[in-house]
């Protein structure tokens, strides 16, 4: 579509267009902020006259419906975030102390074997956790101290300490993906996804912004005409009561003069009251709070005064099939059923798991000798020469190998491979049935602007000839060859024809601006660009 003007009304003069970008930027992946969007310092809307790119730009800043859509990335990436929780590691810590005393007890040869006692404390420090190839990783360092005195009533202690790591490696199922790397994949597509449901909700808020601000010219233009109506018929009611009172026409054409005049004063206070819905209508879309800004009087600039557009069907389907953010989402879940589709046909692979193992340990323990047959401790145990045995790799142990399983026949996972294909074909025939839909509906949109504009040409020479009808009218009205009545009609009609050509001019910008979100072309059009940037 070529030769598209933004705003497609005779703004006199009063409106600037500069060239510069109204850029939105939010960050995602840690902080999604906008000062536009988020801020709680909303720009005021002003009393008075107001340009349609102003109108935007406050949509912008304040927009409800906006503001709430553009947390929808920020919650994207906090989901993201916690997705890689799952390669956290994890730490562990514990300790035991425990005491246990044994009973003694009498023996049938008449002699006691004399109660046991076992003071121990035991401690150990891990950390284990997965990494983003799939394997599994544990470590640990572990140490108990024993002491007490045996049925003999000997004392006895020793030390022990011991080191071990492991690992498991997915060699098959799980190798190259598992379910932690598709929630990942998954997560990320979705705060893709999300930014393109900020930029089509933007480009909803514009796009509404202008329907807006197209309509409340309408109704401005219908409050003009509705007045000049009024006037005109208040002057001829006038006009005849003045000559009616000379004797010069009946009295009793007064009556007919009068009820007209009531009809077009209610007419006024109909397009009145649909002038004061449309500002409501336009300042919902530029506030976020309607009622600082209820008491803001809004004049739009400018009189509606549209010129032809050249449509290419080809051009404007091209344009939405690659730039709408319907389309981008929806091969983003084509993308998604894919990541589905691989996950699913891993799982049909058996386990098979590369296992290793390493650990050191150590101990130490208490000399215990006799004198006189008493026992004494001659060289006590420390924790010190238990850990030397670690720090020297004295006793180290590893193992390595492997392990198979599989379910036989392996059904459920044959059953979620099927789905999943199911799903990925069932997602094709859904995207080209919306790039379909998309066609179908540019298509409608280029016929009905099309139609509209003939309408403006065919409105306004049935406006044109509604004028001259009524001064045509009001001639032989004065030269007394037609009644009253028939120059109040041509004036109805006259008033229905110019409500007319209003009307069809704003159905045609109207046209034009759907046409351009069906595109996905509202935010070029306006020269707005939205930029994402990762912090």
């Amino acid at each position: 579509m070529q030769n598209r003007n933004l705003l497609q009304i005779d703004e006199q003069g009063q409106i600037t267009h500069p060239r510069r970008l109204m850029s939105l930027k939010k960050l995602i992946l840690g902080i999604f902020a906008s000062a536009m969007l988020l801020t709680a310092n909303a720009s005021e809307i002003p009393s008075g006259a107001v340009t349609l790119e102003q109108c935007i730009q406050l949509a912008l800043e304040n927009n409800l419906s906006l503001r709430i859509t553009n947390y929808q990335p920020r919650l994207a990436a906090l989901n993201l975030r916690g997705a890689y929780g799952a390669y956290d590691p994890r730490f562990s810590l514990g300790g035991t102390d425990s005491f246990r005393e044994s009973k003694g007890r009498q023996n049938p040869l008449e002699f006691t074997i004399p109660s046991s006692e076992t003071d121990s404390f035991r401690h150990n420090i891990g950390l284990n956790g997965v990494t983003p190839f799939g394997t599994r990783y544990s470590m640990g360092l572990n140490s108990s101290e024993t002491t007490g005195t045996d049925s003999r009533d000997f004392p006895f202690g020793s030390y022990g300490t011991g080191f071990n790591a492991s690992i498991t490696q997915p060699l098959l199922r799980g190798a190259w993906i598992d379910g932690t790397r598709m929630n990942i994949k998954l997560q990320k597509q979705q705060v893709e996804s999300s930014s393109l449901t900020v930029i089509r909700q933007i480009t909803q808020t514009v796009s509404s912004v202008e329907l807006a601000y197209y309509a409340l010219i309408a109704s401005r233009e219908n409050v003009k005409v509705a007045e000049e109506t009024l006037a005109l018929t208040e002057k001829n009611f006038n006009n005849q009561k003045r000559r009616a009172e000379v004797g010069t026409v009946a009295k009793s054409q007064l009556p007919q003069l009068e009820a007209e005049l009531y009809s077009q004063k209610a007419s006024l206070l109909s397009v009145q009251n649909n002038y004061a819905d449309s500002v409501n209508t336009l300042k919902r879309l530029l506030t976020d709070d309607f009622g600082a800004a209820q008491a803001a009087e809004l004049l739009p600039v400018g009189e509606l005064n549209p010129v032809q557009t050249v449509f290419s069907r080809n051009d404007s389907w091209d344009k939405a099939l690659n730039q709408r953010p319907e389309i981008l989402q929806s091969q983003i879940s084509l993308e998604n059923t894919d990541i589905r589709l691989r996950y699913n046909k891993n799982q049909l692979y058996p386990q098979l798991d590369l296992r290793a193992t390493y650990g050191l340990s150590g101990s130490d323990s208490a000399v215990v000798m006799f004198r006189d047959k008493t026992p004494f401790v001659e060289s006590s145990a420390s924790f010190n020469n238990a850990f030397r045995d670690v720090r020297r790799g004295d006793y180290p142990n590893y193992s390595i190998g492997l392990q198979f399983s599989i379910p036989i026949p392996n059904r459920s996972a044959r059953a979620s491979y099927e789905t999943a294909q199911a799903q990925k074909e069932q997602a094709v025939l859904q995207h080209k049935e919306l790039e379909q839909s998309i066609m179908v509906e540019i298509d409608r949109l280029i016929r009905d602007a099309e139609y509209r504009f003939e309408q403006i040409t065919v409105t306004r020479q049935a406006r044109l000839s509604s004028e001259l009808a009524l001064q045509n009218e009001t001639k032989r009205y004065n030269e007394g060859a037609i009644e009253n009545y028939q120059v109040l009609q041509a004036q109805r009609d006259l008033t229905g024809r110019r409500y007319t050509e209003i009307n069809a001019k704003v159905q045609y910008l109207i046209a034009l601006s759907r046409l351009a979100q069906a595109e996905g072309s509202t935010l070029d059009n306006n020269n707005i660009n939205v930029e994402f940037e990762e912090e």
